[in-house]
């Protein structure tokens, strides 16, 4: 218990797997807490004590399931092993205590093994640090400074990447996309944190979880050194780390982190890649759960995804890679042009395709099995599956040689077959290892004459001592001579009394028997040692042939992890040609213009889930002039949510180098794609659903240019009528006149159809429906025009309100729609015809309060609030 709390109090934030014999035991509160979250039997150390010591414990080799749950449930997990064999103990200092040291700690971001793993999904650990973080306002996120590095990294592939932001919004778009697992801050920025990252992770992804670490771990002279070290290298210059002293920190602690988590160097971290965001679509935490990009918003059916409909990969490296694809689309007209290209010659090329998928099949997780291989985490099976990966890769090169596709040209140069590893392996592997490593059964024969002669011995352990008897025999001429033993003495050679006189004189005496005397040789000796300690030495040699094979593999690291790359990009094309060909896609042709025109659109996820109905294409045309802003307006269900999702997503696609379910696309680049869908609340954040809403449509505007595709799903619906629909009109206005964003609305309040009269390049368009006996048709066809009604009893009714609700609500409505004016709103700066509520003069105390108002000293809420108090006394001056 002694060595168990020295341990212990080295890794006070872990739970503590302590290895003793055949089980990980707990203690004290590890084992209250771990018997509770993995439901096993909570027991006691020295029951008969007064201070019982709570216990629990695992099976060593069941503990990745138990090691997984504690994970999940956010603990870190610090595995101790025995060091040293208990028997071997035990000789040298008697009833002493095993050697133990912690040789891992698994945390949320540094898990490799493939039992707590998503194979499909990658598993970051991000790192953040501010140059300037002193001086950072807590309550003000615009007062950080534009030096923000951003580390982050797969632990389980090796995958190593940073970049530099220059806005706090910028980096909550990234992390969203990275989605970490566990995220490293300097114990300075906790105050920062707390109030951005926390708020940004809990409505993103339910909160991700912040290790606060000392703020000398992200000095940056230091992280440089460290990074030196690690690459070893003179200079960061060639990773573009060069004047980025933020990036550098944030890299350094993130290395350090993991290093010292895995108790030792992490070789399969092999180079460094700098993210140039520039190149990429920015698409916000809103707009990835709006679009249902790689979850859908209920969380429950995985495959209503855009990527659920994409994913035909054949690898976990390249499922992962599609998902990256798919969250970062480009914006390089070049490149996309390079993936449309490619990914039409596999369109085109139905066998070639079909064969890559099938040799793409065999291929396991190159990316993870090397990063367990290089981490020293990898058993035989492992070795065995990434020769198995291999054998197929000159194949598949003969295959991609007739092709002249862009990508597969920049490809082929590049490629390395891998056979000199695949020989290594399948020389000294055998075909059907067992899973442990200390069983023996790993190496084949006829590769290594020691171990071939040790198994001999321990098959044929009995005929050798039989050709010594025989041998002895003749070389002394005592026919009665044996060779026998016993577990006291071991073999020995007894002769009998008669024949003393014919001992020869290099045997040495070991028992005196009454008629006879028990000999051992040099020879004896040496046959015994071999026979009774073959099994153990095959055991130890086969571990010690294993561990170099897989040196000499992790040796290869950098060559394996570029192959990976490229059989992953190979695999995603190939999905995406697959897709294409299967729900008949077509190539978009992708410009630097303003025109987005489709002809025939689908919705690439709902026309795959129409099972009652064939799903309904439509058409758009979005451009920079005449149609740049199209209000949408019709009941509900009759499809406009359905129609602008699919044109974003088919901007999406086209721009990820994707063919796009359509008749005819035409798609000029766009920057952001943004969304404002439905009502949800922050209540945790103390944010209503009105100003979640508003928060929402404030990015919005703040942060759309003229070549960003803007999508709004109802505005201004959580607040009163009036207000909603002032709100709906300004917001309107802004964008078009202001950003003049390509944009498609979609709102109730018909009373917006007016501003095409004011605004050219708004457009009205409106859902079709149908009327028949007091029920609606819906058509799914969107067609120019503004609708006047929204038919929201009849949708009441199909959503199963009784009789008497909708006769009444029908009564209602007679009554209210005659009274509702379609007077157009004053132009802008005209003043209001609607008396000021301070036109009668305040008092001078409330003048007062007023000018001691400071805003940028409040919360959001704290200004909402005494906004709210400052109405009540004008509506309160104004009655007298």
């Amino acid at each position: 218990m002694k060595q168990y709390l020295e341990i212990k109090n080295q890794h006070p934030d872990a739970i503590l797997f302590f290895r003793v014999g055949d089980f990980y035991e707990m203690f004290y509160e590890d084992a209250q807490i771990a018997s509770k979250i993995l439901e096993i039997a909570l027991t006691s150390r020295d029951k008969n004590k007064e201070e019982a010591v709570p216990l629990c414990g695992v099976p060593y080799h069941a503990a990745s399931t138990y090691i997984a749950k504690l994970i999940r449930a956010g603990w870190k997990v610090a595995v101790c092993e025995q060091m040293e064999d208990p028997k071997q103990a035990r000789l040298q200092s008697g009833p002493g205590i095993v050697k133990r040291e912690v040789i891992r700690v698994i945390t949320p971001g540094t898990v490799i093994e493939p039992d707590l793993l998503e194979s499909r999904e990658p598993l970051y650990i991000a790192a953040i640090y501010l140059a300037d973080s002193k001086r950072i306002n807590p309550t003000r996120p615009d007062s950080i400074s534009k030096a923000i590095g951003l580390a982050y990294l797969d632990l389980s592939t090796g995958e190593f990447r940073v970049t530099a932001l220059h806005d706090s919004s910028r980096l909550n778009h990234e992390l969203a996309c990275i989605d970490p697992k566990e995220l490293l801050l300097p114990q300075r920025m906790k105050d920062w944190a707390d109030h951005l990252i926390g708020t940004q992770g809990q409505s993103v992804s339910g909160g991700w979880p912040i290790q606060y670490l000392p703020d000398w771990h992200f000095a940056p002279d230091l992280a440089e050194r460290l990074l030196l070290s690690h690459f070893r290298v003179q200079s960061l210059d060639g990773y573009g780390l060069n004047g980025n002293p933020a990036v550098i920190a944030a890299a350094g602690a993130l290395i350090r982190y993991v290093t010292d988590n895995q108790k030792g160097s992490v070789q399969n971290i092999t180079s460094l890649k700098w993210d140039s965001l520039e190149n990429h679509m920015i698409l916000d935490p809103v707009t990835q759960r709006n679009l249902d990009l790689v979850r859908s918003a209920t969380e429950k059916a995985k495959d209503t995804t855009l990527l659920a409909v994409l994913d035909r990969t054949q690898t976990p490296m390249g499922a992962r890679l599609l998902r990256e694809w798919l969250l970062r689309p480009l914006l390089d007209l070049c490149e996309i042009e390079k993936r449309l290209a490619t990914v039409e010659t596999f369109v085109e090329d139905y066998s070639t395709r079909v064969e890559l998928c099938s040799k793409l099949s065999q291929v396991y997780d190159l990316e993870r099995l090397i990063g367990r291989i290089s981490l020293g985490a990898a058993n035989a099976r492992d070795l065995v599956m990434l020769k198995r990966s291999l054998k197929g890769l000159p194949e598949i090169q003969k295959l991609l040689h007739p092709c002249h596709a862009p990508i597969i040209q920049e490809m082929l140069p590049h490629w390395d077959d891998l056979q000199d590893i695949f020989r290594m392996i399948d020389q000294m592997i055998i075909d059907e290892p067992p899973a442990q490593l200390h069983e023996g059964g790993l190496i084949k024969d006829g590769v290594h004459s020691p171990l071939d002669e040790l198994r001999s011995i321990a098959r044929d352990g009995k005929g050798w001592i039989a050709k010594l008897e025989t041998q002895e025999r003749k070389r002394t001429g005592i026919d009665s001579l044996k060779v026998r033993y016993n577990q006291v003495f071991g073999y020995y050679i007894e002769i009998t009394r008669a024949n003393l006189h014919l001992v020869p004189q290099d045997y040495t005496r070991k028992q005196t028997l009454v008629n006879a005397e028990r000999y051992i040789t040099p020879e004896l000796k040496t046959l015994e040692e071999k026979v009774l300690g073959a099994e153990g030495q095959i055991i130890e040699l086969e571990y010690k042939l294993f561990e170099e094979v897989r040196l000499k593999i992790a040796q290869e690291a950098a060559r394996i992890q570029a192959m990976a790359r490229l059989l992953a990009t190979l695999d995603v094309l190939t999905a995406l040609a697959d897709v294409a060909h299967t729900h008949h896609y077509i190539r978009p042709q992708v410009t630097e213009g303003q025109e987005i025109r489709v002809v025939d659109g689908r919705h690439p996820v709902l026309e795959r889930l129409s099972i009652t109905e064939s799903f309904i294409p439509n058409d758009t045309l979005l451009d920079g002039e005449e149609n740049r802003f199209l209000i949408i307006t019709g009941p509900n269900m009759a499809g406009k949510s359905t129609y602008m999702r699919q044109v974003a997503l088919i901007v999406l696609l086209a721009q990820m180098g994707s063919f796009v379910p359509a008749r005819e696309a035409n798609i000029g680049l766009v920057d952001r794609i943004f969304t404002r869908v439905g009502a949800s609340d922050d209540l945790a954040s103390g944010r209503s659903t009105f100003m979640v809403e508003m928060n929402e449509t404030a990015n919005i505007v703040n942060n759309a240019t003229a070549k960003s595709l803007i999508i709004l799903d109802e505005i201004g619906r959580g607040t009163s009528t009036f207000d909603g629909i002032s709100i709906a009109w300004a917001v309107a206005e802004y964008i078009h006149t202001r950003i003049k964003a390509r944009t498609l609305f979609a709102t109730h309040y018909h009373e917006l159809t007016d501003l095409a009269a004011h605004h050219p390049g708004i457009k009205n368009m409106k859902a079709a429906v149908r009327e028949w006996n007091d029920e609606i048709i819906f058509l799914r066809k969107i067609v120019e025009g503004g609708a006047d009604r929204s038919y929201g009893v009849q949708v009441a009714r199909l959503a199963g309100l009784p009789p008497d609700v909708l006769q009444r609500a029908k009564e209602v409505l007679a009554h209210l729609e005659p009274q509702i004016s379609r007077v157009a709103p004053p132009e802008p700066g005209q003043h209001s015809v609607q008396p000021d509520l301070f036109q009668q003069q305040p008092s001078q105390a409330l003048l007062g309060e007023i000018a001691k108002l400071d805003p940028l000293k409040m919360t959001p809420l704290e200004a909402l609030n005494k906004l709210d108090e400052l109405q009540k006394k004008a509506r309160s001056l104004k009655e007298r």
